[in-house]
């Protein structure tokens, strides 16, 4: 998308072209005002890579035009229940049934801060295919760490899917956890303010 002589700012084409680092364009408080022009670089910033000092020299209506187009880009999405199956760069990899999983897992998830690493989150949701979460090898060692999953996900995982994984933790996990997990989860606040930046809401 060229916008001016000094930058060509390249916007994602669709919404599975964003990724887990592009969340806090949803999540962070300050998009949830009125926005300046400051506060739509700030945003372009996040979605497209654009340095800041870069975007300052960008016609003031081309800001406003790719801010839209970003803004736009959350258009129609609703949130899904998640899939059972996920490939990503080519590995496949399956949804845990929290119900079906042991207690490991339920540790390891009272154990972590999502809203510091939220892709361990889909990273503790998604395993790889054909193996059991909590798999020690020989020498007594995780054989898929969930770093590796986090890793590959940060970078190439679509953030709907992301998404999708939250929404379905806090309506299906967390009936069966404690209510201090609960809140932990809920203090996130992804799902609300996801909501209102994509469709809207009050």
């Amino acid at each position: 998308m060229d916008t001016s002589k000094y930058i060509n700012i390249k916007a994602p084409k669709t919404i599975n072209d964003l990724r887990i680092k592009h969340l806090n364009a949803l999540t962070n408080p300050k998009f949830q005002k009125d926005l300046t022009l400051e506060l739509m670089i700030d945003f372009v910033s996040i979605i497209t890579d654009a340095n800041r000092t870069d975007l300052r020299n960008v016609y003031v209506n081309k800001i406003k035009e790719v801010f839209t187009h970003c803004v736009d880009l959350f258009k129609g999405f609703k949130i899904e229940k998640p899939k059972e199956q996920i490939i990503i760069e080519g590995q496949l990899f399956d949804l845990v049934d929290p119900k079906k999983v042991g207690v490991g897992w339920h540790i390891d998830v009272s154990n972590s801060d999502f809203t510091a690493q939220p892709s361990r989150l889909v990273a503790l949701m998604y395993i790889e295919h054909g193996t059991t979460y909590g798999e020690l090898d020989e020498n007594m060692n995780m054989k898929y760490p969930a770093s590796k999953r986090m890793e590959l996900f940060d970078k190439h995982l679509p953030l709907p899917t992301y998404l999708n994984c939250v929404d379905f933790f806090l309506r299906q996990s967390l009936r069966s956890m404690s209510s201090y997990m609960e809140n932990k989860m809920l203090r996130i606040g992804i799902k609300k303010t996801a909501k209102r930046l994509m469709f809207g809401s009050n």
